[in-house]
């Protein structure tokens, strides 16, 4: 059978970094609110997919909660699954109409049949739960702003941290905080890589180590070039800072070139390299970014090891406050998904707010550099922009060229992460 609903237009969301295209507010979402088509008497779960996070979802809410599920969604009915499930559908969107279903969970992951789900159960005024941190970096605002147009709920405390509460304590507890800052190390990924380094291996050997571990996808790009840490970051800035915020908007640099050479010359300073992703404000704008930087060894940033992650919030009522904790893997996901579902059911809270407002406007990370040379290493006095070191490096801009003399050539340029003052 055809089908056939309503789906606004959505921008192009392909842009240059630094450049933030422009999502809907919540008064542009939609001409006029959806009809909603879950009855009043709906309390069922709707389950899309039965992977490594949708099984944990499944088997939690199976044991603690028996009969809330109405149907699961999988691609291969007669896969064989760890999980107790005698009737599983090969038809997702029969999943998201069904009536007796009032939250869908999607568990599928990506940008293409997810969004279409999604789309279609917020349209019906369905509650959404999903860890698809992907979608909801790129399209999470104008998603927000739809759902908020149709009494849908949307909410995805697993997209960042696993299992640290970070996205509920923003939209909640601290909901009306004055944010100056917020980031940390949000990729486990990479943090494990970066821990190995610091204990001898090579780049190489501490990637294959991860990926064998399970830590990293056969294909790493995500990871190790800094998009997910820049999707996570984007989230939790829109939602520290209460702006529409997307990912492609954040300046990025990844891990691939970092060597034993490099992570030596901060250790004899006293610091740690991680890939650190922060948002906080300078004067009128917000400075956004994600990279490799030297943290001293006493810093929060310094504190995570293998795939541990940590969220730092500096507030002017709450001070500093750091979160951390498992980051990633499918149980610690699927925990924050089944408190995300039981939430939406008892209707604890309303979700994620849609942000009114201009476009957040960021400009990129801005601090000192440590130079490594072939005979040496010297750090800025100056702050630089994270998006102009590649520019520096290979054109030799005036502040490296000032501390060139001597010394050779450039062999890296890591940003060291000072705290504001």
């Amino acid at each position: 059978m055809a089908r056939a609903f309503f789906i606004p237009p959505i921008p192009h969301m392909e842009v240059p970094v630094q450049t933030l295209p422009r999502v809907l507010c919540s008064s542009e979402a939609i001409s006029s609110p959806a009809t909603s088509l879950t009855t009043a008497r709906a309390n069922g779960v709707g389950l899309l997919g039965c992977g490594t996070v949708g099984s944990g979802v499944a088997r939690r809410l199976l044991a603690s909660h028996p009969g809330l599920i109405r149907g699961i969604a999988v691609r291969d009915p007669h896969k064989p699954r760890d999980v107790r499930w005698d009737d599983f559908s090969s038809d997702a969107f029969d999943v998201v109409d069904d009536p007796s279903v009032r939250v869908v969970v999607e568990c599928i992951g990506g940008l293409g049949l997810a969004r279409e789900l999604i789309l279609r159960a917020i349209a019906r005024g369905k509650d959404v739960v999903t860890a698809n941190k992907d979608l909801i970096a790129t399209e999470g605002p104008w998603l927000a702003a739809f759902a908020a147009r149709t009494g849908a709920s949307l909410r995805y405390e697993a997209a960042v941290g696993g299992a640290i509460p970070i996205v509920r304590a923003l939209g909640g507890s601290l909901a009306g905080e004055d944010v100056f800052e917020i980031g940390g190390v949000l990729n486990g990924t990479t943090n494990f890589v970066l821990d190995a380094m610091d204990g001898g291996a090579e780049y190489a050997d501490a990637l294959a180590e991860a990926q064998r571990l399970g830590f990293a996808e056969q294909d790493p790009r995500s990871d190790v070039d800094g998009h997910d840490a820049a999707h996570k970051l984007a989230i939790l800035a829109g939602l520290a800072f209460r702006r529409p915020s997307v990912s492609p908007a954040l300046a990025r640099r990844g891990i691939g070139g970092i060597s034993r050479d490099d992570v030596r010359a901060g250790a004899e300073r006293g610091l740690r390299l991680k890939l650190v992703a922060v948002a906080r404000k300078a004067g009128d704008v917000i400075e956004a970014g994600v990279t490799p930087a030297f943290v001293p060894e006493d810093h929060p940033f310094a504190r995570p090891r293998g795939a541990e992650n940590v969220v730092r919030v500096v507030g002017r009522g709450c001070g500093t406050l750091v979160f951390s904790g498992a980051g990633a893997g499918g149980d610690a996901t699927a925990s924050s998904v089944v408190a995300d579902v039981l939430a939406a059911l008892e209707a604890r809270e309303r979700g994620v707010q849609a942000h009114e407002g201009e476009d957040l406007v960021s400009a990129p990370l801005r601090a000192p550099v440590l130079v490594r040379f072939a005979s040496g290493s010297v750090v800025t006095s100056d702050a630089m922009p994270l998006d102009a070191l590649e520019a520096a490096a290979g054109g030799f801009g005036h502040v490296i060229q000032s501390l060139s003399k001597g010394r050779g050539e450039v062999q890296s340029m890591i940003p060291v992460w000072r705290d504001a003052a």
